[in-house]
């Protein structure tokens, strides 16, 4: 493991570098990816089981693609479908993908449930949160209140600081466990793509390992993106078509620096 790593402005430069004249291709697989995904989404109930099974294999091959962009190896579009012509690594990339949704959907759960017991109360509560959120939007003659029954003399004075509390605590009890989960095992893909590991369980113990101490660097670097995020969004979506390219390009470069 290198102790140094590139900085995040190096790391986006390098990217662009390995994009020079290539960019059409990287569209073209971006374009690939999502219209196989969304083909996908759009099948009733077999779509679903499909996306299921196909999903982790379709991310290895994205991840495939641009770890050869960014080592100037020569791309091509087949190189997205690399997880489809080995049944082991299929297999490893559909075990991984399933361990991931076993491992996230639980968090997501468990601390809901937390989040809804603590400050929201009950289903009904749910709902007129989300309505008084929203200005000029009909609440059904109700406005949000904490269940009483959740309230004692050791209650926290947050219980009645408002909306925004609530909100506000809903993203750290939920999105911040989620977001420290997703960066440990951020590199998992790639890892396969690589050949660095056999199994979805070693997949995942991988990366978790790889991402010791450089969480926060990962998430910097993703929260770098925003801007252009930003105006891709204003530009009715068309953005994101060379936006992708660059970010998928620069996180292959920051997985080469783990090693």
């Amino acid at each position: 493991k290198k102790n140094l790593m590139k900085s995040i402005s190096e790391l986006k430069n390098d990217a662009l570098s390995s994009l020079n004249e290539k960019w059409g291709i990287s569209i073209g697989a971006i374009l690939v990816f999502f219209a196989i995904s969304m083909a996908l989404s759009l099948i009733p109930f077999i779509g679903s089981l499909a996306q299921l099974i196909l999903t982790g294999a379709l991310s290895v091959g994205l991840a495939h693609f641009f770890l050869k962009l960014s080592k100037s190896d020569n791309v091509d579009i087949e190189d997205l479908f690399i997880a489809f012509k080995s049944k082991d690594k299929f297999l490893v990339s559909l075990s991984t993908y399933v361990l991931i949704l076993i491992i996230i959907v639980p968090i997501i759960l468990i601390f809901g449930s937390i989040w809804v017991s603590l400050y929201v109360g009950d289903l009904n509560n749910i709902f007129n949160l989300f309505l008084a959120a929203v200005p000029d939007t009909p609440s059904l003659g109700a406005t949000y209140q904490i269940d009483p029954s959740l309230l004692n003399e050791n209650s926290s004075p947050i219980f009645q600081s408002g909306t925004g509390t609530i909100i506000a605590a809903a993203i750290i009890l939920i999105f911040i466990p989620l977001i420290i989960v997703s960066l440990g095992f951020s590199q998992v893909f790639f890892l396969i793509a690589d050949d660095k590991t056999k199994s979805g369980i070693e997949a995942l113990k991988t990366s978790w390992n790889l991402m010791k101490g450089k969480k926060t660097k990962l998430f910097l670097l993703q929260l770098s993106f925003i801007g252009w995020v930003i105006l891709s969004i204003l530009t009715l979506f068309i953005g994101f078509i060379f936006l992708y390219p660059y970010i998928y390009t620069t996180l292959s470069k920051f997985y080469k620096e783990l090693y």
